[in-house]
């Protein structure tokens, strides 16, 4: 398993745009969660009822997951700078004059970050840092306890503002609190209106605006997670790298992925190290060549007249393992051996 490293050096944004949302994801995350756990869920439910407690214990939960993500995604190296790379350029593989060495596939130089990401996705302007191999998974989860989270605010913010606005005689907003709500923070800016009742409508514009933009990308993403592709691959109709939906669910979350999904701490081995990688040719004949089996799970030479069993039904010493298409060489030296130990009985 590869060793998780993290970044040590240049850990806060570069560019003015991700350096501005950086800071409003960073100052939001916590304010919101103590704006709703505080203000607005103490309001709809008594301290002493079941509900009241139950959703205090979900919003730890949910903070929990969106701030481990968060900091798995800012913090985890997916950079080629500490990986050892051959000094020649093989087959689909590229060199990048900027760092001055090979790039495996699926691999791009970010002129932001100023290195090589390994399966390079996109640069994730809220932390500043591209997402790629080794963080792939804190992105995808950080975007789907976003949507939850911002969900579910709004869906209390918008009951706890009913409880507050003053309608007029027909039961409808005023114009005056039509335009409060179009521009919350013009309001607060110039100081037209700097009552609490403004800044919680600034928090529900916030959360409402919040909600459509990660639905729309958690909807984009799943697909590209689900297809095997990047965003460069996508928009260049490359499905190279498509090996199958739950496969492809595994080489972004790794073998231990539905943990992950409840608990962002927990380690997740991924199928590939980010240099090499599985097409569907390929991991077809490795899933071909894996069979038949017998009930010890290895594999069975069919050239050889023999399933790995004596006439006993028990397993014989000169079995051989499945076959690994990343280590043929060490596979056909075990069948060469194999061979020979048969003849040798015979």
């Amino acid at each position: 398993m590869t060793m998780v490293r993290f970044r040590r050096n240049h850990l806060f944004p570069r560019q003015v745009s991700d350096i501005g949302a950086f800071l409003f994801v960073s100052f939001m995350i916590p304010c919101s969660y103590f704006y709703e756990t505080l203000i607005v869920v103490p309001s709809l439910y008594s301290q002493s009822s079941v509900m009241f407690y139950i959703h205090n214990l979900l919003g730890i939960f949910i903070l929990m997951n969106l701030l481990g993500n968060f900091l798995g995604l800012w913090l985890i190296d997916t950079s080629t700078r500490f990986v050892v790379l051959p000094t020649v350029i093989r087959k689909k593989w590229n060199f990048c004059a900027a760092c001055e060495a090979v790039t495996p596939p699926r691999s791009f130089h970010c002129s932001v970050c100023n290195t090589c990401i390994l399966k390079r996705e996109h640069h994730c302007m809220f932390v500043g840092y591209c997402v790629g191999h080794r963080n792939h998974r804190y992105f995808c989860l950080f975007l789907f306890y976003m949507f939850i989270s911002v969900a579910y605010c709004t869906y209390f913010n918008t009951s706890f503002l009913h409880q507050q606005i003053l309608l007029d005689e027909s039961g409808n907003l005023t114009w005056a609190q039509i335009f409060k709500f179009v521009f919350p923070l013009v309001m607060l800016i110039t100081g037209l209106d700097f009552s609490w009742l403004q800044f919680y409508i600034f928090f529900w514009s916030v959360h409402t605006a919040a909600l459509l933009l990660t639905g729309v990308l958690l909807i984009y993403h799943a697909h590209l997670v689900l297809r095997g592709r990047t965003t460069f691959e996508n928009n260049r109709r490359i499905n190279t790298y498509n090996i199958g939906a739950i496969q492809n669910l595994k080489e972004v979350f790794g073998e231990n992925w539905k943990v992950i999904l409840i608990n962002p701490f927990m380690k997740s081995k991924l199928p590939h190290d980010g240099m090499e990688w599985d097409t569907y040719e390929t991991w077809k004949n490795n899933h071909m060549y894996s069979s038949p089996t017998t009930t010890s799970g290895v594999y069975s030479d069919p050239y050889s007249g023999s399933y790995g069993e004596d006439d006993n039904n028990r397993t014989t010493e000169n079995e051989i393992p499945l076959f690994n298409h990343r280590n043929p060489r060490d596979w056909m030296h075990k069948r060469a051996a194999y061979c020979n130990n048969s003849s040798k009985t015979k």
